[in-house]
C-alpha cells in the first residue's frame, strides 16, 4: 500500500513536472512502469482496431519496444505539434503541452501523421533530439531526430495547405515568441515545387 502511495506522488509529479526538467532516478523507474502497464494492457486485452495505427505497426516492426541499444533508429523525423513541445538547445519549446511527449505512441511522424517534406526542404531544420526526448521518454532510440519549430511549423502548414484545411490547435500569435517566421517565409518562397495556391495558403497563416 506504501508503495503504491509513493507511486502515485512520483505520478503526480510528473504530470506537473515544468518542460525539460531534469528527470530523477525515481521518476525515469516510473515511466518505464508506466509504459510497461500501457503495453502489458494492449497485449492482455488483445489488439484492438484503434490500437493498429501506422505509429504502432511502424514501434513493433522496428523493434521500439525493445531496449534502446538493440533498435533501428528511426528513418523519419518528429514534427508538427510533438516538436513544437519540445526544447532544443538554447530554445525554449513554445508549445505548452509537453506531457504527451512521454508516450511516445503519440508522437508525430514525418510521413505517418503529416506529409513529409523531404522533396521541399531536404534535412534543413531536421536535428537529433535523442537527449532532449530521453527526458520525457528514457527509451528513445540513438538518432531519434526531430524538426526545429521553424521546420514543425513549415511541416504543419504544409499537411493542412495541401488539404484545403484549417492548421489545428495552434496559431500564430501562440508561437510567435520563439519561432522565426521570416525562416518559414523564405522556405515557403524558395519551394518551386509548390504551388501558387498552396504557398499562399501557408502565408496566409503567417499574416505576412
Amino acid at each position: 500500500m506504501a508503495d503504491d502511495r509513493h507511486s502515485k506522488a512520483i505520478r503526480k509529479n510528473l504530470e506537473q513536472k515544468p518542460p525539460g526538467e531534469k528527470l530523477s532516478l525515481e521518476e525515469i523507474r516510473e515511466l518505464k512502469k508506466i509504459e510497461a502497464e500501457r503495453v502489458n494492457e494492449r497485449i492482455r486485452r488483445g489488439v484492438r482496431p484503434e490500437d493498429q495505427s501506422q505509429v504502432w505497426q511502424r514501434l513493433f516492426a522496428e523493434g521500439r519496444l525493445l531496449p534502446a541499444n538493440r533498435r533501428k533508429p528511426a528513418k523519419q523525423y518528429i514534427t508538427g505539434l510533438t516538436a513544437l513541445n519540445l526544447n532544443m538547445e538554447g530554445r525554449t519549446a513554445p508549445g505548452w503541452h509537453s506531457t504527451y511527449l512521454y508516450l511516445w505512441e503519440n508522437w508525430t511522424w514525418s510521413g505517418d501523421s503529416i506529409m513529409d517534406t523531404t522533396h521541399l526542404l531536404g534535412h534543413r531544420g531536421v536535428y537529433d533530439a535523442t537527449s532532449e526526448l530521453r527526458r520525457h521518454a528514457p527509451d528513445t532510440p540513438e538518432a531519434t531526430h526531430a524538426a526545429s519549430y521553424e521546420r514543425a511549423v513549415f511541416d504543419l502548414l504544409h499537411h493542412y495547405a495541401v488539404l484545403a484545411q484549417p492548421v489545428p490547435n495552434v496559431q500564430a500569435h501562440d508561437i510567435d515568441h520563439e519561432v522565426d517566421f521570416d525562416l518559414i517565409q523564405q522556405w515557403i518562397n524558395e519551394s518551386e515545387e509548390l504551388s501558387g495556391e498552396i504557398k499562399t495558403a501557408m502565408l496566409a497563416w503567417l499574416r505576412v
